[in-house]
């Protein structure tokens, strides 16, 4: 359990940045629903951080894939010859 929840840390490091957390208590970050045990619960808490630092990560790759389509089609050139804005 230490072990991923080590790599739940670390992959929230890099993923965001100086926001990620240094020290986190996994009592923190409850798994949304009790299984009756606790060692299944912390289990259930660190996939469920796993799984959210996934979907950030590809979050980010949209966002900038987003802002690279953005930059291309946001800048039209003007052909003053046609009196008009466009490729």
């Amino acid at each position: 359990a230490h072990a991923l929840a080590k790599r739940a840390a670390d992959s929230q490091d890099k993923n965001a940045g100086s926001r990620a957390p240094k020290n986190f208590k996994l009592e923190d970050f409850p798994p949304g629903f009790d299984t009756g045990d606790t060692q299944l619960n912390k289990a259930a808490a660190l996939l469920r951080l796993l799984y959210v630092s996934d979907l950030r990560k590809l979050q980010n790759e949209v966002n900038q894939l987003i802002a690279a389509m953005q930059e291309y089609t946001a800048s039209p050139k003007t052909d003053a010859s046609l009196g008009r804005v466009g490729r």
